[in-house]
Parts: structure tokens; sequence; C-alpha cells
């Protein structure tokens, strides 16, 4: 079942980008410090084909990577 995501990752990168650069950089932790985006996150990579297996921490790496690869962040 697909999820009703329309909100783009540059849109939220937007909106969001110090979060989502403290979280890159491991000084946040998205989860726990802001799960409403974190949620987002994952549906949003899970709309576009990522598979998150249930292991908290290898998918939290996962969804990092993600966002580093797509953000092209340095």
């Amino acid at each position: 079942m697909a999820h009703h995501f329309s909100t783009t990752v540059t849109s939220l990168v937007a909106t969001c980008e110090k979060t989502i650069s403290d979280a890159i950089d491991r000084q946040i932790m998205l989860d726990t410090e802001n799960p409403v985006m974190y949620n987002k996150l994952i549906r949003h990579y899970e709309d576009r084909g990522a598979q998150f297996y249930g292991n908290v921490d290898e998918n939290y790496d996962l969804l990092l990577s993600k966002l580093e690869q797509d953000l092209n962040y340095a």
C-alpha cells in the first residue's frame, strides 16, 4: 500500500535544512528528536522503492545514507 506523500525531500530540506544537516552530521537523532520528519522521510523513500528491514539502527543508517546521496551532502 503506497503512502500519500506529496512533500519532496527538496522542499523538506528548504524548510528543515538545519535539522537534516544535523542528523547527517550525527549531531541529533532524527528518529527521537523529530519523529514526524523521520517518519515522513521513511515513507518518502519507501514510496520510491527503499526497503527498510525492521532493524532500527540499520534503518536509520540507510535513511541517512539516502539523504546524503540525494542532497549531495559533503
